[in-house]
């Protein structure tokens, strides 16, 4: 599994390759934040402090790259992402999709209020 750095990292570079600064920065930002609404949600479910070794976080790179951050509010890609074996505790996917539903639906309404001036 690969933490937060390694995932912005590679979001960075593949967002750089394929549309120059402004897509490093979208990418890496868009990966981040999905890796980041993901940890939150499973924390906020188990209550396990080992839940950054449960994410897998290219899964959640990839499903971003290719569908934006909506896509780690989909169940298909949080049983791909989340390693339900490294936990210490049992996790419902259904209570932590909700979560990452919520977190997202949030991220989106700032997002687009902060360009409303």
């Amino acid at each position: 599994m690969i933490g937060a750095y390694t995932i912005g990292k590679k979001a960075v570079t593949f967002g750089y390759r394929r549309y120059g600064v402004p897509g490093a920065i979208a990418s890496g930002g868009a990966a981040l934040a999905g890796y980041i609404v993901v940890r939150r949600a499973l924390k906020s479910s188990t209550n396990d402090g080992t839940v950054d070794s449960a994410i897998d976080a290219g899964e959640i790179q990839s499903a971003v790259d290719e569908q934006g951050l909506q896509a780690v509010a989909d169940t298909e890609t949080l049983e791909q992402a989340i390693d339900t074996d490294e936990l210490d505790t049992p996790v419902d996917i259904d209570d932590v999709q909700s979560s990452v539903d919520e977190e997202t639906d949030t991220a989106s309404d700032s997002d687009s209020s902060a360009g409303k001036s």
